[in-house]
């Protein structure tokens, strides 16, 4: 069955179309060999889920995906069918991939509020904050080939207490790291994250100090 995602010209980011998924890789695959540039980007939401105690989820990658296989990577990922907003695909991503509903906010304010509130109620819930939008050209390992692909990608980063549940093969598991430990592993072992959790980790390293701060003062 056909996948329509949403997906805009890199020179025109803020008019977004529908396109079939595989084609989309299929073509900008090729644009890549021919030009070693992407023309289009596909939007995706990222999204970095932390414990109580500001450790990172980090998803170990199943050896069956086609894209980054074995590769240790955001909590949640996924692209945007075409007609959904960045919200939505988050809550259902959370979800499909880790069986956990979740609560989408706009604000830091919001996040607050609704963080105390649920306080009680992490184990069976995520708390997630929309943080940035950012037009992004990222490799990717497809088919062990190293090919750039663009994103426009929505960043969230949340909270979430409870067991991780990696549903139909799409993870091997989720693991727990602090933010040195992250920043440690990233050095010694660089081959072993993608490339979109190295460059999202470095590019709002300070940001998500500062969510950690949010949530670790709150205990």
């Amino acid at each position: 069955m056909s996948e329509q995602v949403s997906v805009c010209k890199i020179d025109n980011p803020f008019k977004s179309y529908s396109k079939d998924r595989a084609e989309f890789y299929s073509e900008q695959i090729q644009a890549f060999k021919d030009t070693g540039a992407p023309t289009e980007a596909v939007e995706v939401i990222d999204v970095f889920l932390f414990n109580r105690s500001g450790e990172f989820l980090v998803q170990k990658r199943s050896s069956t995906k086609n894209h980054n296989p074995d590769l240790l990577d955001k909590t949640i990922g996924g692209h945007i069918q075409f007609g959904d907003q960045p919200y939505y695909t988050t809550m259902i991503e959370s979800v499909q991939e880790l069986q956990t509903p979740s609560i989408v906010l706009n604000t830091k304010d919001e996040f607050k509020k609704t963080y105390t509130l649920l306080e009680n109620y992490l184990d069976t819930i995520a708390v997630i904050l929309y943080h940035d939008v950012k037009l992004v050209s990222i490799p990717k390992v497809i088919k062990n080939e190293k090919i750039t692909i663009a994103n426009k990608m929505h960043l969230f980063f949340g909270i979430y207490g409870g067991a991780t549940k990696p549903v139909d093969r799409e993870a091997k598991g989720v693991l727990l790291y602090s933010f040195e430990e992250i920043e440690k592993e990233i050095v010694k072992n660089t081959d072993s994250f993608t490339d979109d959790f190295i460059y999202l980790f470095n590019t709002y390293k300070q940001d998500i100090r500062q969510f950690i701060d949010i949530l670790v003062d709150k205990q």
